[in-house]
């Protein structure tokens, strides 16, 4: 069964189209989102404390910004190339 999927996926044609995928997020909780970043960042990555502060910042003070592109973007997507991201505060907002 695998073995046929990976069939297919080989003999599929190259595509060239091109989505936008939009995602609103409203953060409720800083210490929440650092602490699933870091998570996410030390099983990942195997990234040691002082690289985890350089990439999302401290607990005390998180990078909003990081904390959501380590937790919202993936790697990669099957198929896909990515690109382009970007990450806008909204007004209104406070910035991290």
């Amino acid at each position: 069964m695998i073995s046929d999927v990976k069939n297919a996926t080989d003999a599929s044609p190259v595509s060239d189209q091109e989505f936008e995928f939009t995602l609103k997020i409203r953060v409720e909780c800083l210490k929440s989102l650092w602490q699933a970043a870091a998570v996410h960042c030390m099983s990942e990555y195997n990234d040691s404390t002082d690289d985890l502060i350089d990439l999302i910042g401290p607990e005390e003070d998180p990078s909003i910004e990081d904390c959501l592109m380590a937790l919202v973007l993936p790697e990669r997507v099957s198929g896909c190339v990515m690109l382009n991201a970007v990450l806008e505060q909204q007004s209104g907002g406070q910035a991290g």
